[in-house]
């Protein structure tokens, strides 16, 4: 499955979690993933839709875009304080299947980039995840004029 089908399914069973049960922690952890993870379908849509006219320029926005909400989603869940709340919750699973999706979601955009790399003028492209703190890195090289 792509990680747009990921991105839907994701969205489709936070929409179906029930805050019966949940607390009040949990419910708000919910509903922000849910409002991030809509607005990183966007960006992707947005991304891809650039990427396959050719604007090179709109695509780098959108992906950077992306990477700034994986970021927020990323740093969000690692949380000390929503790590422990997730460690013991029924939501630990989605939480953990989010941040399966959003790398998912920057691998297969970074494979995207790297396919058009010398069309867009980019020289080099580079990625890495840290843990502290809780971030995606990317570094674009673009080619001078």
């Amino acid at each position: 499955m792509t990680s747009k089908g990921r991105i839907e399914e994701l969205i489709s069973s936070l929409e179906g979690t029930t805050a019966v049960g949940l607390s009040v922690a949990e419910q708000g952890i919910v509903n922000f993933v849910k409002l991030e993870l809509k607005k990183m379908s966007l960006h992707l849509t947005h991304f891809n839709k650039e990427m396959t006219e050719g604007r090179w320029d709109n695509a780098l926005v959108a992906f950077l875009t992306m990477v700034q909400k994986a970021n927020l989603l990323y740093s969000y869940l690692m949380q000390p304080s929503v790590l422990s709340t997730l460690v013991t919750s029924r939501i630990g699973e989605t939480a953990e299947e989010t941040l399966d999706t959003i790398s998912l979601t920057l691998g297969e955009a970074l494979t995207r980039l790297k396919g058009k790399q010398k069309e867009m003028g980019i020289e080099s492209i580079s990625a890495n995840l840290n843990s502290s703190p809780p971030s995606f890195n990317i570094s674009i090289v673009m080619k001078g004029t």
